[in-house]
């Protein structure tokens, strides 16, 4: 009865074994380089920010065209939108995030939206984000909180140019255009009452 048994499990593992060669999972395409490179500038973005480096978060940027533009979570207000069209306007501004907060944490939204232009010298790349912010021990911010929040959509224009610096081909951001949210749509977002 055992040598029976045997047997038949044998043949039930050759039987499984020769039936399943051929049910692989299919590979995933391997990404374009593009969108493996732009990735790699969002990735810098992201973690140079995170960890207040100011060199590998102004890295991600071109100099010459830089545009930011944010309508601060009020888009029928212009009169608190922020524009910087000069990269020493962001450079300041990061300066200033970096030495006010001690912890800043980047949520975003992978994989991000990329649509490159024809000739694949230009990309637009879309993306949720959520940031916070947190001050040092001992120290609030005004009205007494001790960290801020914000939540919203990121549309970056991504240019690819040869560096001054080492005469190659880079993806870097040209403009970006911070489509935050307000108050109200971060509650609802969020399921806050």
């Amino acid at each position: 009865m055992l040598k029976v048994f045997a047997k038949i499990i044998g043949l039930l593992l050759v039987f499984s074994l020769l039936t399943s060669c051929g049910d692989v999972s299919s590979v995933a395409r391997p990404q374009q380089k593009e969108l493996v490179l732009i990735n790699q500038v969002l990735k810098d973005w992201r973690e140079g920010y995170q960890s207040e480096d100011l060199d590998r978060y102004m890295g991600t940027f071109w100099e010459d065209g830089f545009l930011y533009v944010s309508d601060m979570g009020t888009v029928d207000d212009k009169t608190d939108d922020v524009i910087f069209d000069d990269i020493r306007d962001e450079r300041a501004a990061a300066e200033h995030v970096f030495s006010s907060f001690q912890d800043i944490e980047i949520e975003l939204s992978e994989p991000p939206e990329i649509q490159l232009n024809t000739d694949r010298t230009q990309a637009e790349v879309r993306n949720h984000y959520r940031i916070q912010g947190f001050v040092a021990d001992g120290n609030s911010l005004e009205g007494g909180y001790t960290g801020w929040f914000a939540e919203g959509n990121n549309i970056f224009t991504f240019e690819l140019r040869t560096s001054k610096d080492s005469d190659k081909q880079e993806w870097r951001i040209t403009e970006w255009k911070d489509e935050a949210y307000s108050e109200e749509q971060i509650r609802a977002a969020n399921n806050i009452q």
